[in-house]
């Protein structure tokens, strides 16, 4: 057991090792981050992290590690010989998770472990449990110290992949086929709706060849693979409300607000090809 006099020692060592500069790494010798990696951050001084998850956008979730066992929460240690300088090293996981970019990790760490499954999980079942407060004022403090190294980056991370999405949603809604609904089929069709209204059970829909989903003021229906780039011609009862090329999507927008079910659709609602 580390008293308090060598922690606060071992705290004043930390802060006085602390800097601003961050190095990156040649393009050419850049690693793509996979899960597993005990990364090593190349700041001043230098944080490790292991990587636990990855988001198709590139978010990466991880723990972060530390050479300073004695200042964090989590009693488990990590004993591992880093594949960078061969040096034997003793880790332990710090009691929160911080989210980056991996473009950024490639940039300003490199790979020194590959951990199992197991640990990960272990790590992660510590992490959970311990406290991110201690009572102990050097813990604390280290805790909160290497939490702000980490958190500009988290919060940038996650708004950058927030930002991200949108952009995605938008060129995916651009790609999409958009029609209105047609008002005067509401009308010529009014009884057989008003049926599936008293009926209504779902918000996803499947058709003779498509699949859909009902959602605020708008349908939108997932189209066979074969409709993409060919003509198509959408009907709905017997008008047709769409005649053009293909897409992998229609988007049906606004719904009339009496309809609160349109499973019609799966009966009503036709896609056909068209000869080239």
């Amino acid at each position: 057991m580390v008293d308090l006099e060598e922690l606060k020692t071992l705290l004043k060592f930390y802060k006085s090792s602390l800097g601003d500069e961050k190095y990156t790494v040649k393009e050419e010798k850049r690693v793509p981050v996979e899960v597993g990696q005990v990364r090593v951050l190349f700041w001043q001084p230098e944080e490790y992290v292991l990587i636990f998850h990855i988001e198709e956008e590139g978010l990466v979730h991880a723990v972060p590690l530390t050479i300073w066992t004695d200042l964090t929460t989590c009693l488990l240690k990590i004993h591992l010989i880093s594949g960078l300088d061969k040096t034997r090293k003793i880790l332990a996981p710090l009691p929160f998770y911080v989210y980056l970019r991996k473009e950024v990790l490639e940039e300003e760490s490199f790979p020194i472990y590959i951990v199992r499954q197991d640990t990960i999980e272990k790590v992660l079942k510590v992490v959970e449990r311990a406290p991110t407060w201690s009572s102990i004022k050097p813990k604390r403090e280290f805790i909160k110290l290497v939490w702000k190294r980490y958190s500009e980056l988290t919060l940038g991370s996650i708004l950058a992949t927030h930002i991200q999405r949108e952009l995605q949603a938008e060129e995916e809604e651009q790609k999409a086929i958009i029609i209105s609904y047609p008002v005067f089929l509401y009308q010529k069709h009014y009884n057989i709706l008003q049926a599936y209204q008293r009926a209504a059970s779902t918000n996803a829909l499947k058709g003779e060849n498509w699949l859909g989903i009902a959602e605020e003021n708008k349908i939108v229906i997932y189209l066979p693979q074969e409709c993409e780039g060919k003509r198509i011609k959408v009907k709905l009862f017997d008008s047709v409300i769409y005649e053009g090329k293909g897409a992998d999507k229609l988007i049906i927008e606004n719904l009339p607000k009496e309809l609160k079910s349109h499973e019609y659709l799966e009966e009503h609602l036709h896609v056909e090809v068209l000869e080239d």
